[in-house]
């Protein structure tokens, strides 16, 4: 799934409690190149209403007639100013097709090696800690690595809750008493 890829679909996501198809396109490159990256981005979006009109996706989803549709872009790098402005004359363009658009980006750097290690400042330190990371991950690494065992809860006086009556163990709620607070 890359905007290199024009000729394919990179999802479609169907809501039925809104009734909505959503034909979503992935843009994973960067805005170095900005005259590519709108000529790739008009493709895609050309073959996407294509996909759409030519009657494929009904095809492919047979139970989504009458849905209205909606093509998604999701940026996975924040968009330049020249690039906002070129998205929103695409919006313009594809709402006037009949289809509703929607636009959002999402931060997937903080999943990367390369920014861990840029982050952490020594790289050697974040290689090491990612290759533990990746080489232990038993439930208790994992809660060890984040902080999340449990601490020792404050001294408490526990109190006799199981009464044996006969042959059977009754289990008595009591409300359980801190001591020093």
């Amino acid at each position: 799934m890359s905007l290199l890829d024009v000729d394919t679909i990179d999802y479609v996501g169907v809501n039925i409690l809104f009734k909505r198809v959503y034909v979503g396109i992935f843009d994973d490159l960067d805005w170095d190149d900005e005259a590519t990256h709108f000529a790739l981005l008009t493709k895609k979006i050309d073959r996407y209403t294509q996909y759409i009109r030519s009657g494929q996706l009904l095809a492919a989803y047979p139970r989504v007639r009458g849905y209205p549709v909606v093509i998604e872009y999701v940026a996975m790098r924040p968009m330049t100013r020249s690039a906002e402005v070129f998205w929103k004359t695409r919006e313009t363009l594809i709402r006037a097709s009949g289809f509703d658009v929607r636009c959002r980006t999402v931060d997937v750097r903080h999943a990367l090696a390369a920014d861990t290690e840029a982050k952490a400042g020594d790289a050697e330190v974040a290689a090491e800690v990612a290759a533990e990371v990746a080489a232990d991950t038993r439930l208790e690494s994992v809660v060890n690595a984040l902080d999340l065992a449990t601490r020792p809860a404050p001294e408490e006086k526990q109190r006799e809750d199981i009464v044996h009556a006969g042959r059977r163990a009754v289990l008595v709620m009591r409300k359980k008493t801190s001591s020093g607070r």
